[in-house]
């Protein structure tokens, strides 16, 4: 299973790319809150997401408002 990290703190994202990888997870990174949201966006998006609370570009909270969006327009479509 993929999961993504979206942490700006380096030390933080690579004790956490450390734990997840140890528990067989695909660990993909992001680094800021827009490069989160991009690849949450794609097909193949992880289906597990750690998100920091305070990022540059787009906050934890920021992003899950938009998952939480975009979800219920595609229940409606």
């Amino acid at each position: 299973m993929r999961a993504l990290i979206a942490e700006d703190d380096p030390v933080s994202r690579c004790m956490l790319k450390a734990f997840l990888s140890k528990a067989d997870y695909e660990v993909v990174v992001a680094t800021d809150g827009l490069e989160a949201w991009a690849l949450l966006q794609q097909p193949d998006a992880p289906r597990l997401v750690i998100l920091d609370w305070m990022m540059p570009g787009l906050d934890g909270i920021q992003i899950c408002r938009q998952v939480r969006q975009r979800a219920a327009a595609s229940l409606c479509a």
